[in-house]
């Protein structure tokens, strides 16, 4: 959709330019948060979209899916880029998963 469409830019320009998004969020428990975050990747798994980023208020990588993004704001403040891969991104998932 639409909606989606322009968040998928924003955030690509997050990703490239190491810049700060701010976006209202609602879980799936339809819990909705205010949260700054520091995009990472971006990836589409069984039709969603879903934005990895380092999470201000959680301090820690958080997984967010696109479609439940209420709104979504690029800002002017850069961050510093984590010195990570995509893989190691996943390798430290699997050491949470089965080391809780």
């Amino acid at each position: 959709n639409e909606k989606s469409s322009d968040y998928l830019m924003k955030i690509q320009s997050g990703i490239t330019d190491f810049k700060l998004l701010d976006i209202e969020y609602c879980s799936l428990e339809n819990n909705i948060s205010k949260r700054t975050i520091e995009p990472f990747a971006i990836y589409s798994t069984n039709g969603n979209w879903l934005l990895i980023a380092f999470c201000r208020l959680r301090q820690e990588f958080r997984v967010f899916r696109i479609d439940c993004i209420q709104k979504l704001n690029l800002l002017e403040e850069y961050f510093e880029p984590h010195q990570m891969t995509l893989e190691e991104y996943y390798q430290m998932c699997v050491k949470k998963i089965q080391h809780p």
